[in-house]
């Protein structure tokens, strides 16, 4: 009963500060992205509500890119507020070990884990789309001025007629492209025309490409109500190649795989994707073990920020390699499941014998 009672206690303790943390970064990261939004000036005649939807709808993504960090600061700074009440101390003293004092912080991880993994991920994924679309709606054309590095091209044949076409997202399974631009080839093998458009619409057998600029050498612009361009191409098809990773939900990633091998193409970033978010719980419990082993230890005043600026460096060359191997595993040079998991029992076994160290000596 007097485990149970110090275990609910830094269970409780641990949840609350990560909560209050998530929603102070979230909060700054939504005033950021507000800021961000206002000075690019594309959402501003639409009036404040409208931006300030725009930015929250983006705020899901960017917590689940920070959520490592939010656990190793709200381990940090739980531990360190134990020392420094002296609780921990007073624990060790009627004779818990380290591990009974880590094993809600370890729990507590690995529950937030779960919840990023199928919760907090699929809701970023939904969120990032409403908002995409959001902005498309309200700006209309003003989204072909993207860089044309950033697009995916395709390229088609169908009823002699042979052209490129690249858009900047893909929606609707497949069968929507926004911001394309697209080029028409000649007989000689040389660009015929170019089209740019805010949305093109997959019909049978045919691009639909809605209030188009067409360019023709030698002619000025013309702006019809829509373009028809020819094409074989499959919303399957089309969805693999443009598709981001990481903006498709956990629950979608098996069948993107499947279909991405069914269709002959690399599969590699989706599997990559699917490891990384299966073995989320396992980082964060790592990152929770690093905290650990710098906030564990009896610190005299004035030695917090000391041990904060390690936790933060072991942390960052945590997600730094992480990164790394998830750019290896979605390259095809290292398997996925060695790419995303070696990282995170390698950071958690460094944290496991610097504790044994600390511990045992």
């Amino acid at each position: 009963m007097r485990h149970w009672t110090l275990n609910w206690y830094l269970f409780r303790s641990y949840l609350r500060n990560f909560v209050s943390t998530m929603f102070a970064i979230s909060a700054l990261i939504y005033v950021i992205n507000m800021i961000e939004v206002s000075r690019r000036g594309q959402l501003n005649d639409f009036g404040f509500g409208t931006v300030a939807l725009f930015s929250a709808l983006q705020v899901p993504a960017f917590v689940e890119q920070a959520l490592p960090f939010i656990v190793l600061f709200s381990s940090i700074f739980v531990l360190l507020s134990l020392n420094r009440r002296l609780e921990l101390v007073v624990a060790r003293a009627a004779g818990v070990s380290i591990w009974q004092i880590l094993m809600p912080f370890l729990a507590g991880s690995l529950l937030i884990g779960v919840f990023a993994t199928f919760v907090l991920n699929p809701s970023a994924a939904w969120t990032t789309e409403a908002a995409l679309q959001y902005n498309n709606r309200l700006t209309g054309e003003s989204g072909n001025n993207n860089d044309p590095d950033k697009f995916t091209w395709l390229r088609q044949n169908s009823h002699g007629v042979k052209s490129i076409i690249g858009g900047a997202a893909v929606g609707g399974d497949g069968f929507t492209l926004r911001n394309v631009s697209a080029f028409v080839m000649g007989d000689d093998g040389k660009v015929r025309e170019r089209i740019d458009a805010p949305r093109a619409v997959l019909g049978k057998g045919h691009w639909t490409l809605e209030k188009p600029r067409v360019t023709r050498i030698g002619y000025t612009p013309e702006f019809p109500q829509e373009y028809r361009l020819p094409t074989t191409l499959k919303p399957q098809y089309i969805q693999q190649r443009i598709a981001d990773p990481q903006s498709v939900p956990i629950w979608d990633l098996p069948s993107k795989i499947g279909i991405a091998q069914s269709l002959g193409l690399n599969a590699m970033a989706f599997s990559m994707q699917l490891q990384t978010l299966i073995a989320r719980p396992a980082l964060f419990i790592a990152m929770t073990l690093l905290a650990a082993t710098v906030a564990t230890r009896f610190s005299r005043t004035g030695q917090s920020g000391r041990t904060i600026a390690s936790g933060v460096l072991a942390g960052f060359m945590l997600y730094v390699v992480t990164f790394l191997a998830k750019a290896l595993g979605s390259n095809s040079i290292v398997p996925p499941v060695a790419a995303a998991w070696f990282p995170v029992l390698g950071a958690g076994l460094f944290g496991v014998t610097v504790l044994l160290h600390q511990e045992d000596g």
